[in-house]
């Protein structure tokens, strides 16, 4: 469809000046804040994924991969009430869709590429909020224990097993004692922009550390004097090269390899000069050397580090290893308890609202054992 059939301009079909324009028509506020945060997300999304930048771009097929790849992000079990957001008539789909309705009515596009139901049969279900896991003090306590105790035996192992050791319980630390989400912390293949926490993102003096929320917007998170010392002592053993170092960099020996290839070609290096030496020394001892940052853990080794660990601690929930997002839900679980505002504020909520709405289910719970207690009493 051309510009000419729509009867509007280039800009006019620019998707980014169309959710502008559709912001600027909506009155109530908050409806306003969610419309930009979603259509946000969803251009982002055309234009990283697709390569599509305007209405008269878009089509079917689009809007169908945009479904599959909500449907990818809430199997990986990441955001807060994602999947109730993502699902048919959750917000995600149903403001895009109403955005692109809205477009056909400005006749700026012909039909409404998101209202084919082949495109409404990839989103993900909606089965409530029964499969969330939330890390209970107890398994959180347990699992700081054996990550404690198994650091300190690595003392007098290789230099391997040692920053192996010390890397694990900084990262059980900060998942359990931050509410930070895993995709703040580690690589999202998926996602240009996530590529790691680093650690010139982290001030241990201060006690701070910036991660890329949610919001698509760096935030400041506090870490508390445990997960200091945990990443002080981590830092230590690891002795990052540079500040642009990942905090938890990848161990996975093809993606190291990549980096060096990539990084060496980058600095004018050819093919001869670099196989001369890859085969003197290993991958890791390269991006040393040449101060080249290598990948920072994905979000999947970041699970089957998890899963490893908790085989060994023999630690699970309802038969199942802890989540790394579960580490924040159960953090903030227990925030919520004693007080709301500084869970809300703790794990970045934008309102006070989505924190009550995310532990209202938790908080039932916990009455009913308080309830239990005063009765046997």
């Amino acid at each position: 469809m051309t510009d000419a059939e729509t009867g509007g301009s280039g800009a006019e079909t620019d998707i980014e000046v169309a959710i502008d324009a559709r912001l600027a028509s909506l009155d109530s506020g908050n409806y306003r804040a969610n419309n930009k945060l979603v259509l946000s997300t969803f251009a982002e999304y055309l234009e990283n994924h697709r390569g599509v930048t305007t209405l008269d771009a878009l089509d079917v097929l689009d809007c169908r991969r945009y479904a599959q790849w909500l449907r990818e992000r809430v199997h990986d079990d990441e955001d807060d009430l994602f999947a109730a957001s993502a699902h048919a008539n959750g917000p995600y789909f149903t403001i895009v869709r109403a955005f692109l309705g809205w477009c056909v009515d400005d006749e700026r596009l012909d039909s409404n590429p998101a209202r084919p139901n082949r495109v409404k049969q990839e989103l993900p279900e909606h089965h409530g909020d029964h499969d969330r896991q939330f890390w209970s003090a107890e398994a959180r306590g347990a699992l700081l224990d054996f990550v404690n105790e198994r650091a300190h035996d690595a003392l007098d192992e290789s230099a391997d097993v040692r920053e192996r050791a010390f890397r694990d319980r900084a990262i059980v630390t900060m998942l359990a004692l931050t509410g930070a989400r895993g995709a703040e912390l580690f690589n999202d293949p998926r996602d240009e922009h996530r590529d790691g926490l680093q650690w010139s993102d982290v001030d241990l003096n201060r006690g701070v550390a910036e991660v890329f929320g949610k919001t698509r917007e760096q935030q400041p998170i506090p870490l508390t004097d445990q997960v200091v010392d945990s990443l002080k002592r981590y830092r230590t053993v690891l002795n990052p090269p540079t500040v642009d170092w990942p905090v938890f960099p990848t161990r996975h020996h093809p993606s190291l390899a990549d980096a060096v290839e990539t990084g060496l070609k980058q600095r004018g290096w050819d093919e001869d000069d670099i196989e001369s030496v890859v085969d003197e020394a290993t991958s890791m001892e390269l991006l040393r050397e040449h101060e080249i940052a290598p990948p920072a853990l994905s979000k999947n080794g970041a699970r089957s580090m998890m899963k490893r660990l908790c085989e060994a601690a023999e630690i699970h929930i309802d038969g199942e290893y802890l989540k790394p997002h579960g580490g924040r839900r159960g953090f903030g679980s227990d925030l919520y308890a004693q007080d709301a505002e500084l869970a809300q504020e703790t794990l970045r909520h934008e309102s006070i609202e989505t924190t009550h709405e995310s532990y209202r289910e938790q908080n039932v719970i916990e009455r009913r054992k308080r309830l239990e207690q005063l009765l046997d009493g």
